[in-house]
């Protein structure tokens, strides 16, 4: 057990999960720490290949193994740390304690069961229910989700439906047993415009009504801007800042924040060209010495190419860099 907050759900600390392949040691996450208390929306930010998804799976203790291992760290979810239950204990907390929204519908529900009966399944899983009670209870969840015609989608195969309405379902599912935590992992990545702003409608107001904390994967900071209250920007496999919503688009302090920021369209600001961050996110069996970052940076120094830095606080912020390397 650890000493926790009543705020503070859940606290991931110095988390490292390792991908063991023929070519070497994938370190996808590599000394990950965060927490998420109660009632908030915590987002975590990087483009495709930072870790973002593997830090989830590795709470839900969902990485494919093998290859996948969490190597260390501890995961605390109301003081009790998860890493260390028995997988009958964390069935019990994973889909009713912390749930997750997963990116891709097609993938994640079942082409060959209607959606009432992946609904019930977890009902009946996590409360205990009978498959008739569950069964009306379905309706009431597809209601929250802002179905149309709930009891015809219920007897709908996934492949029958809309990819914005499968979204929905998923999104019941996780919601179904009102989790404490919600992780929603690029919830509108596979959706076009119009059903995107829709699904992030629908996330907003069931965080509200649900009275539930979140952690919102995506490297849409449109989306961070709307909806989070703290941000972890993640590169590499490690966390490169930290702070609220408002400080990170106010004064972002790590290079690479501030090239996701330059990165992004706003309708605030003209701009002829439209800014990218060049390069790529490294190799992680073969990562370039020192800071993860600096054969990106424009302001690498030497000192970035030996060491790699620590996460250090500035002010009310977090971050991991050798421009403020305290002197």
């Amino acid at each position: 057990m650890v000493t926790t907050t009543n705020a503070q759900l859940l606290s991931v600390q110095d988390l490292k999960t390792y991908f063991y392949t023929s070519y070497g040691i994938v370190k996808a996450v590599d000394g990950v720490s965060l927490e998420i208390n109660k009632g908030e929306v915590v987002g975590i930010v990087g483009e495709s290949g930072s870790g973002k998804s593997i830090t989830a799976l590795s709470i839900m203790r969902l990485v494919p193994s093998p290859p996948g291992k969490i190597v260390q760290g501890k995961i605390f979810y109301k003081g009790s740390d998860i890493l260390s239950l028995s997988e009958k204990e964390m069935v019990s907390i994973r889909g009713k304690e912390i749930s997750m929204v997963f990116q891709d519908p097609l993938t994640f529900l079942n082409p060959v069961l209607k959606v009432e009966d992946q609904i019930a399944e977890a009902i009946t899983t996590h409360q205990g229910k009978t498959k008739n009670e569950a069964k009306k209870e379905v309706i009431e969840v597809l209601k929250m989700v802002r179905i149309p015609s709930p009891s015809e989608v219920a007897k709908s195969y996934p492949h029958q439906l809309s990819g914005g309405m499968r979204q929905r379902v998923l999104i019941a599912i996780a919601i179904s047993c009102n989790p404490s935590i919600l992780i929603a992992d690029e919830p509108t990545t596979a959706l076009d415009v119009t059903i995107q702003a829709q699904i992030l409608e629908l996330i907003k107001e069931l965080r509200k009504e649900l009275d539930t904390s979140m952690i919102l994967i995506t490297h849409d900071l449109g989306i961070v801007a709307e909806v989070c209250d703290r941000v972890y920007v993640m590169y590499a496999g490690k966390i490169v800042e930290h702070a609220d919503v408002y400080r990170i688009f106010e004064d972002p302090l790590h290079p690479y924040t501030s090239g996701l920021l330059r990165s992004a369209l706003s309708i605030d600001q003209f701009s002829k060209e439209l800014y990218t961050l060049e390069g790529n996110v490294p190799n992680l069996v073969n990562p370039p010495s020192g800071c993860l970052f600096h054969p990106r940076c424009a302001y690498a120094k030497e000192i970035c190419r030996e060491k790699s830095p620590v996460l250090q606080i500035k002010g009310e912020h977090t971050v991991a860099c050798w421009l403020y390397k305290e002197t």
